[in-house]
Order: structure tokens, then C-alpha cells, then sequence
């Protein structure tokens, strides 16, 4: 069971011009079927699927040529990805996981693993029927491909709008690359050979252990490490995190995050303010086939 909540809104940081612009929840989730009935345990990843939006198969958004829309993309399923596009049209980025990006990006695509969110500008493409599209994704050697798939008919019909003008900086900066360093911590992502079982540190999940501890208002750098030849989510609660590089490459900072996809074989370091929530929470893999066979782990966080 799993579904999106929209808390607040954004027209904090839009344009005047597009405060109360039409807004568009868009929740991606797939369904294995046994017959006509859905499957609900030994779900295999790469096993066929029928995705669906909001619940519904191949459903029609409407929108005029040229105006622009709020969408609300979350991938509210339990294990597969979804790289989703519109051909013909960008998306421009204003919020990631929930969080405002400090200066909007625009992308062809985007890979949204289980857990994660983007909220994106859509300017209605001239008139006529477009597909909004997953596209083919391979997770890796020891992971699953994924096929191309429709997942909802874009109808641009009615009086052409004026492109409206979209915004390039957005929410404030929090750039933790500033702050001072707690701490540092390494988190290693593995699983055995049949791809059954799953380790954080080379452990499994345990309740009762405390795998990781942190300090109330402070920062922790954090290396995390995919020592396995599929790609993993690294999703933590509570407290989002600015991913510093990937595979050694700094990264932009757009903004905060609360889960990301480590590459195979790959490593990346992020930085975690400890800002809220002292007591226990958890991290783990956000496919949650993995996280359920073990690939899971207790965070304290101190007063």
C-alpha cells in the first residue's frame, strides 16, 4: 500500500505568473498479476508488469499548447525504475525528493528510482496526442532490464497559451559543502552471489543493533559504496542529505535529496545534516525487495 501526499506548495518560489498554474499529481506504480488478480508476495523484480498512473492504465493529461503546468512525479512502487520522458518536451526541475531546488535545471529524461520524487514544469506541446514514456533501463550485470512502456496520453488541445517565461533561480541555497564536518562514515552496499540476500557493512538488518550513531545539529560526511554489480538506492529517513560527487566527479548542488541511486561498482559521498528527530531511524536500500532481505540499518541520532 503506498501513495502520494502533497504538503504545501511551491508557489513560495514561483513567479508571480505561475502561482496557480494547473497542478498534476502523477504517482508511477506497476502490478504484477496472477490472472486477474494482483501478486502481493515473492515478487520478482524483472518479472512483466503493467505500470499504471494514479492507479490507472495509460490515462489522458490534458493541457493547452503552451501552458505550463505543474507535474508532480513520485515513484510510489516497490522496487522498479522508471525513466521517464515526454519526446519534444523538457522538463524543468523545481524540486527533488520533496525539497526545492536552489536553481532550476531542465532534463530530457529522468531516472526516478522507488521513493523518489520530482516536481517539473510542463509547457504544452502544440496541438495533438503525445505519450508520456518510461524508457528502456538496465540496472546492471547482477540487476534487471527494463522495457520501454507507455504510461499516460498527453492531449494538448484548446486556445494556445503564451509560453510563460520559467524561472532559473529558485529557493535559497543550503550548501552543506560550507559547514563544518562531524563526522565521517562509511556505508558499504553488498549481496551474496544468488542475489538473495542483502548487507549493509556486511551485516544484515538487525532492530536491536545500532549500526550508526550522530550528533543533533551536526554534519556527517558519509562515503557510501555499491561493492555489487547492480545498482542500489541509498534512501535515509528523516534527514535529507547533498550528494558531493559521484565516482569521484563533484556534483552540482541543486539542492537536498533523500534518495539516490549508487552505480555498480560505484561509490558516492554525500553530507547528512542531523537537524531534526534525535532517536532511532533507519537507512536502507529504497528497492524494497533488498531492504526486505536484509539491506537495511539502524541510525541513532544523539541530543
Amino acid at each position: 500500500m503506498s501513495g502520494l501526499i502533497v504538503v504545501d506548495s511551491l508557489d513560495t518560489y514561483l513567479p508571480a505568473p505561475l502561482r496557480g498554474i494547473t497542478e498534476h499529481a502523477v504517482a508511477l506504480k506497476d502490478f504484477q498479476l496472477v490472472g486477474d488478480q494482483i501478486k502481493t508476495s515473492k515478487l520478482k523484480i524483472g518479472a512483466p508488469t503493467t505500470r499504471t498512473v494514479n492507479g490507472q492504465l495509460n490515462p489522458r493529461i490534458r493541457i493547452r499548447p503552451g501552458e505550463t503546468q505543474l507535474w508532480r512525479l513520485a515513484n510510489i512502487g516497490a522496487n522498479i525504475f522508471y525513466k521517464v520522458t515526454l519526446p519534444g518536451t523538457k522538463f524543468p526541475i523545481v524540486a527533488q525528493d520533496g525539497y526545492p531546488v536552489n536553481r532550476v535545471y531542465s532534463v530530457d529524461s529522468m531516472v526516478i528510482p522507488a521513493g523518489a520524487r520530482y516536481d517539473v514544469l510542463v509547457q504544452g506541446p502544440k496541438a495533438g496526442v503525445s505519450e508520456l514514456r518510461t524508457l528502456p533501463y538496465n540496472s546492471g550485470k547482477a540487476g534487471k532490464q527494463f522495457p520501454e512502456a507507455t504510461l499516460a496520453t498527453v492531449q494538448s488541445e484548446g486556445e494556445p497559451m503564451r509560453p510563460a517565461a520559467l524561472p532559473t533561480a529558485f529557493a535559497p541555497v543550503d550548501d552543506l559543502a560550507k559547514e563544518a564536518v562531524a563526522a565521517r562514515k562509511t556505508v558499504i552496499f553488498t549481496e551474496n552471489k544468488a542475489g538473495t540476500l542483502f548487507y549493509i557493512n556486511h551485516k544484515q538488518f538487525d532492530h536491536n543493533r545500532i549500526d550508526f550513531r550522530a550528533k543533533l545539529n551536526t554534519v556527517q560526511e558519509w562515503t557510501i559504496k555499491n561493492d555489487s554489480d547492480e545498482v542500489h538506492s541509498f534512501h535515509i529517513h528523516t534527514n535529507d542529505f547533498q550528494v558531493m560527487s559521484i565516482n569521484g566527479e563533484p556534483q552540482v548542488n541543486y539542492g537536498l535529496r533523500d534518495t539516490v541511486d549508487v552505480p555498480p561498482r560505484g561509490n558516492m559521498v554525500v553530507r547528512i545534516r542531523f537537524l531534526d528527530n534525535p532517536g532511532k531511524t533507519v537507512l536502507h536500500c529504497h528497492i524494497l525487495n533488498h531492504e526486505d532481505a536484509g539491506m537495511m540499518a539502524v541510525l541513532q541520532i544523539d541530543k
